[in-house]
């Protein structure tokens, strides 16, 4: 899987850039700025650069031109981020030297597959570097038995519930979860969360925190109030873990991740949470 930099001063969008390029298995890596994506760029060597090209001060074309004259950086594709919104704007980002464009704003369901595209018509930037034949592919992880068809799950069932108010986050999660052997509940708000507690038996909630209304610590801090059992997680791509690290030093969140994660490590994250349950539950 590659390393790609994304170079944006919205924290919106490197949040969900960011979390789709992790859940397709791919390590992404943000600058706030152009200074500072440049920077990132000679230190870190990504395998694709995705640039908007409407930032402050240093803008996307500023950017590009200092990167296309790093030599170890010639093989990376540097993709503009833009709207698009002027006749003649697609020939002037392509003139100016981009590999190629991203359209905001951007479609979660396409995005990876556009980036994608890129990556496979280029050698890695280490690769290109190094001037060498690229290594033969890693053997691939021992494939897992596919899991058995789903039974409709029984009253007294193991349940997840996930709390996020981005619909296409709640997707993307279930999407990873699918086949494993508990039931999956959603909610797109804190009420919504507490309205479904009160009429299902879950054992593990895992919450995003910036949510508007009632944010996530207030979430699990009503559900540790009702349901002590309860093992409540907290997801979240916020630089601010002020008021998460405090729900856990007050036992209102048992954990926090950081977004975006992946599938398997969200699984293995689900399978310790349930375990913990059984153990909180018997005791």
């Amino acid at each position: 899987m590659a390393r790609i930099l994304i170079i944006e001063d919205n924290p919106a969008n490197i949040e969900l850039m960011s979390f789709l390029l992790g859940a397709y298995g791919h390590t992404p890596l943000s600058a706030a700025d152009g200074p500072r994506g440049v920077a990132a760029a000679r230190s870190e060597r990504p395998d694709l650069i995705a640039c908007d090209v409407n930032l402050p001060g240093m803008d996307g074309f500023a950017v590009l031109a200092a990167l296309k004259t790093e030599p170890l950086l010639s093989g990376v594709p540097i993709l503009a981020v833009t709207a698009l919104a002027m006749a003649g704007d697609r020939e002037k980002v392509l003139a100016a030297g981009f590999d190629g464009y991203i359209s905001k704003p951007i479609e979660p369901e396409s995005f990876v597959a556009e980036l994608e595209a890129f990556l496979a018509a280029a050698p890695t930037a280490a690769a290109a570097a190094a001037s060498v034949p690229a290594p033969a592919p890693a053997p691939a992880p021992a494939a897992q038995p596919a899991p058995a068809p789903k039974p409709v799950a029984a009253p007294e069932a193991r349940t997840l519930l996930l709390v996020d108010d981005d619909r296409f986050m709640l997707g993307v999660l279930n999407d990873m979860l699918v086949g494993q052997p508990y039931r999956v509940l959603s909610a797109c708000s804190g009420e919504e969360a507490l309205e479904v507690l009160d009429h299902e038996a879950v054992e593990v909630i895992l919450c995003d925190q910036a949510m508007p209304g009632m944010r996530g610590t207030e979430v699990l801090a009503r559900a540790a109030e009702r349901y002590p059992k309860t093992v409540r997680l907290m997801l979240s791509g916020q630089p601010d873990l002020t008021e998460i690290e405090a729900a856990i030093a007050s036992g209102v969140a048992d954990d926090h991740y950081v977004k975006p994660l992946g599938a398997r490590t969200l699984r293995e994250r689900i399978d310790e949470a349930f375990r913990l349950q059984s153990q909180r539950a018997a005791a």
